[in-house]
């Protein structure tokens, strides 16, 4: 029987970005939103189901989704969460008050309202400027601005398009490289005193 580990990671301001695959229409558009996903039962309880492993999402056949989330979720309305568990059994997090649980390197369940933008990876529908602006300034640190100078062409879109798919990607491999050993040492440890990322 393997050991059980768990630990607790505290993010502060941490902002953390994750693949998450899901069904979807042609008729939903490139811009969506947290609050309309339905979080679903699955081994580690009630949450979005994430990874930070694009093979992996892009083998599940779904849409992938880029998705910026922030453990502390205060500043939306929802006190008194503000930490990631690190748990092989993922017993009990929401209960115990966590915004998701890291059940191994690179699979986690989060709240959805610890989501903060959400958008798809890929889109090769209509071209829709107003839909970007919004997922653009709702992001933390956000590749490119969307001004009144900005020339709203054909090509500036494919640009745009590509660029916001490259950030993502990289900023989801930004937090591999933050959760991924955290959770190796914690493994290793078999548990052991919690830690923070600020």
């Amino acid at each position: 029987v393997a050991a059980r580990v768990e630990a607790m990671l505290r993010c502060r301001d941490v902002t953390f970005h994750a693949y998450y695959c899901v069904q979807l229409f042609d008729s939903i558009g490139f811009e969506l939103y947290a609050k309309d996903l339905q979080e679903v039962k699955g081994p580690y309880g009630l949450g979005i189901y994430c990874t930070l492993d694009l093979q992996r999402a892009q083998d599940m056949g779904k849409t992938v989704l880029l998705a910026e989330f922030k453990a502390n979720t205060a500043e939306r309305g929802v006190p008194g969460i503000s930490d990631l568990l690190f748990s092989s059994s993922g017993e009990n997090w929401r209960e115990r008050g966590y915004a998701g649980v890291v059940y191994s390197p690179t699979e986690l369940c989060i709240r959805v309202e610890c989501i903060r933008v959400l958008y798809r990876r890929e889109w090769p529908g209509a071209i829709s400027w107003p839909a970007l602006k919004r997922i653009v300034d709702a992001m933390q640190d956000p590749p490119l601005a969307l001004d009144s100078d900005f020339a709203q062409s054909d090509t500036a879109w494919a640009k745009a398009m590509e660029r916001l798919k490259s950030y993502g990607d990289s900023q989801v491999s930004n937090t591999k490289e933050q959760l991924g050993p955290a959770w190796q040492t914690h493994s290793d440890s078999a548990g052991g005193p919690s830690c923070a990322i600020s």
